[in-house]
């Protein structure tokens, strides 16, 4: 019969799951508290990466639409793919830049980097210039441009008033010394009253006048009414009605565009009237008027008539007319969407060949207020024209924020690339942690064990007859036919000749091969000839890392496989000493170094010559003993 749990045993049961449980959890926080800054680190990286690629997307698809107009669906993929790859790009760049390279490498690289974070700044502040000043620098163009030819105009129909007052004034004059000239006389020096050449000449005076003056006002009645029509359309860009507005683009560049053509036919006709031939006939008869002093009387004599005052009057309404403006023609920047785009690259090209000159460009503001200035410092229209300065606009006071912006986000991207450790100790621990996970330690094993089976005993001979030569490796063969390891070295290089290994040379000569041996420690700097051979490029350094480095693995396991398996009755005892002990075992896959070497260069280049017959024996044809 079953005995039911006690109470205590299952508090005591639920209070162990309940610990088990916040064991649990503290586990899974503690592992997301380690994965935390990788997971802030990798957020930031495509948040800053996605704004990064959206401003460059837009900036290049907006400039490429201010030169082509729209651009196809497939066309707008394939920028949005390119913009993608940059951005790829310069994050693969960021992540190799901090890591270990070279240093004409890691120069490269930077290179590269400086290259697309410019084009990268270079798009996303067009992007952000748009966003945040466009509509701002189109109002405050708009508004200079319409000031500057209200000034004008304004300045013009005062003067054109004041003409029309003067003359209307002197077509009064005129007609009451005509009336005095008739009724009393006197108007010219000693003239009797009556209705004679002095009272004719009144009544021509005051005609012509009245003439002027109802030419000069015709024309000032519709220079009111274009100030009137540019007040009504600046107060419409300034309080941004949605009128001005395209609802296809969204922006107001056809509204300026309009009235940049309307400002042209303002100042067009107001120009006209300077140059108008009637004004100009007007003018010289008025001129005319003020210089003569003597008139003819109609029976083929003259009379002297003088009237300072009215000379005086004629010779200001003469200069009034010489000295009406002419506007200069002036234009509304409509640099919204895409357009801004390209006056922000053009603002900023404009300042960095400045920089390179030394000598910064002057602001859209300055440019606008020097305009201003000479205007209104001008004496004539010549003057205020030649005052006008030509140069390009460069950035402005507020221009900078966006660029600062376009600035900001590739270099927070930089920073949240580095991945470099503060802590010191830190640095060493991945270091360390490089060092144990690297080759070099699996090298030195295979390296130490290929000593330990036989290899220094196979080298050794070969430690004797090789040498460096002007950065080349020779091998010296003494010609010996008495000594084991003369004749040794004599077959093996005979036979590896013509396998793109070595070649025979001539030079150094034999003192020079003496001397390069004694100064080595050589048991064969004293013979009395050698046979000298050059070994090709990386040869001799391709020879020695495939002995060190190409069998220890199968040796081991060929070894293993020959203890495992039992002995029989035909086969030596593994502890006998084997004829091939001296050379197969310390080989480690039954081939000699003679052999492994000749494989290794099996391939012959197709530019060496045949191989060679063989060389001379040890007498009994055998090969020499293992040294």
């Amino acid at each position: 019969m079953a005995v039911p749990p006690s109470p205590q045993d299952d508090a005591a049961t639920r209070f162990q799951r309940v610990l088990d449980r916040m064991d649990s959890g503290n586990e899974r926080f503690d592992r997301l508290r380690k994965a935390y800054p990788s997971l802030i680190k990798i957020f930031l990286i495509f948040c800053l990466a996605s704004l990064s690629w959206y401003a460059t997307y837009t900036g290049m698809l907006q400039l490429i639409t201010a030169n082509t107009g729209d651009v196809p669906f497939i066309q707008k993929i394939a920028i949005g793919f390119a913009v993608a790859t940059l951005m790829l790009m310069v994050l693969y760049i960021l992540d190799s830049l901090f890591s270990p390279m070279s240093w004409w490498l890691r120069i490269l690289y930077l290179v590269g980097y400086v290259f697309l974070t410019l084009i990268s700044v270079g798009f996303g502040f067009g992007f952000f210039w748009q966003v945040l000043e466009s509509r701002a620098e189109a109002t405050r163009s708009a508004e200079a441009a319409i000031g500057q030819v209200q000034q004008s105009l304004e300045k013009g129909k005062v003067r054109i008033n004041q003409l029309g007052t003067t003359l209307d004034s002197l077509t009064t004059l005129s007609s009451e010394k005509a009336v005095q000239e008739r009724e009393q006389g006197g108007t010219c020096p000693n003239s009797p009253p009556g209705d004679g050449p002095r009272r004719r000449l009144r009544d021509a005076d005051a005609e012509n006048f009245a003439f002027t003056s109802n030419f000069i006002k015709s024309r000032s009645g519709s220079i009111e009414t274009d100030i009137a029509a540019l007040n009504a359309d600046l107060a419409k860009v300034l309080s941004r009605d949605p009128s001005t507005f395209n609802a296809a683009t969204g922006n107001r560049n056809e509204f300026l565009r309009g009235l940049n053509r309307k400002l042209d036919l303002t100042i067009t006709r107001f120009n006209a009237l300077k140059s108008d031939p009637q004004l100009a006939e007007q003018r010289d008869r008025l001129a005319a008027r003020s210089e003569q002093t003597s008139f003819p009387d109609g029976r083929g004599g003259t009379f002297a008539c003088p009237d300072p005052q009215l000379q005086t009057a004629l010779r200001g309404v003469v200069r009034a007319i010489d000295s009406l403006p002419v506007i200069e023609k002036t234009d509304v920047a409509a640099v919204e969407g895409s357009e801004a785009v390209v006056e922000a690259f053009r603002r900023l090209t404009t300042t960095m060949i400045g920089v390179l000159h030394f000598k910064l460009p002057p602001s859209p503001d300055e440019l606008r207020d020097r305009q201003r200035q000479a205007i209104q410092s001008a004496e004539n229209p010549q003057s205020a024209s030649a005052a006008q300065p030509e140069e390009s606009a460069g950035l402005g006071e507020r221009d900078y924020i966006p660029l600062f912006v376009a600035i900001f986000v590739d270099f927070c991207l930089l920073l949240v690339s580095v991945n470099r450790p503060i802590n010191r100790f830190q640095n060493l621990l991945h270091t360390v942690r490089d060092a144990r996970d690297g080759p070099v330690g699996e090298i030195l094993t295979r390296f130490h064990d290929r000593h330990q089976d036989g290899l220094a005993q196979e080298f050794e001979v070969f430690q004797h007859a090789v040498f460096d030569f002007l950065g080349d490796y020779y091998v010296a063969v003494p010609v010996d036919a008495r000594s084991m390891e003369a004749l040794y070295l004599t077959n093996l290089f005979v036979g590896l000749e013509g396998k793109g290994i070595i070649d025979r040379a001539m030079l150094p000569p034999t003192p020079v091969i003496r001397r390069k041996l004694r100064l080595q420690g050589s048991r064969f700097a004293d013979a009395s000839a050698f046979r000298l051979y050059r070994f090709r490029h990386g040869a001799w350094s391709k020879m020695v890392l495939d002995a060190i480095l190409g069998t220890p693995v199968r040796a081991k396991a060929d070894t293993a496989q020959a203890t495992s398996e039992p002995p029989s009755p035909d086969m030596p005892s593994p502890n006998a000493p084997s004829p091939e002990s001296g050379n197969g075992a310390a080989r480690g896959n039954g081939h000699s170094l003679t052999e492994r070497l000749s494989d290794m260069g099996s391939e012959p280049d197709p530019d060496d010559e045949p191989p060679a017959l063989p060389g001379p024996t040890n007498g009994n044809g055998r090969r020499p003993p293992e040294v």
